[in-house]
């Protein structure tokens, strides 16, 4: 076998790419279901707590139709003591990235260790008019427990969410996305790199027989 193209060859079986990890929604619910909240000058959100770290990579706010927000929101997500871990403005429109049925900004990583009474939330203003869903069918990523939807008091501006709703999921609103575990290689893969190394064996002891001779 030419030698160059066993290099090429090998190299190429070492070089299959393994895809990265990637950023996902850290809860979804059904549109169709719940109901209107009332838009007011607050803010809104839900607390949440951790069951395995987990790492935020964007803050987001609900656009039903994916066809832009109406107005502008501040998210942000807190700690247990009450710290704000980070912020985002997510702008009016179509700016913000769409991920499903949330409109995202990108944070720097924001590693989350397990703990109870995590609040992300946002400030709502009167003048929006999107749906404030609540009461809705939802589900939560596994590594976080969904403790209740949260609220602050009328023209409280942006800050953390604390009041608990009377018997609904969270208000959305704000939610955030976490980044996803990386794709484990296909055995496709694991079956190249296997031949790749046969290959070079071969080669190498091809080629001692040779030089013996």
């Amino acid at each position: 076998m030419n030698r160059r193209f066993l290099s090429a060859a090998v190299i190429c079986c070492l070089t299959v790419p393994i895809q990265a990890a990637n950023a996902g929604p850290i809860l979804d619910f059904d549109t169709s279901t719940g109901n209107n909240g009332v838009n007011l000058n607050q803010s809104v959100g839900w607390q949440f707590d951790v069951i395995n770290p987990i790492t935020v990579t964007g803050l987001s706010w609900f656009d039903e139709n994916q066809d832009g927000l109406s107005v502008g929101h501040t998210v942000g997500i807190w700690a247990p003591d009450g710290t704000l871990l980070d912020s985002v403005a997510i702008p009016s429109g179509t700016a913000a990235t769409l991920d499903g049925i949330w409109r995202t900004v990108a944070i720097s990583p924001l590693n989350l260790v397990a703990g109870n009474g995590y609040i992300v939330g946002g400030e709502n203003f009167s003048t929006n008019t999107d749906r404030l869903a609540f009461g809705v069918t939802q589900s939560v990523d596994p590594n976080i427990t969904f403790a209740g939807g949260r609220f602050s008091s009328i023209g409280s501006g942006f800050v953390r969410p604390t009041s608990a709703t009377a018997g609904n999921p969270g208000v959305y609103g704000p939610s955030f996305s976490i980044e996803m575990a990386a794709a484990v290689p296909e055995p496709s893969t694991f079956a190249l790199l296997g031949i790749g190394g046969i290959a070079l064996v071969g080669y190498g002891w091809r080629r001692k027989r040779q030089q013996a001779a």
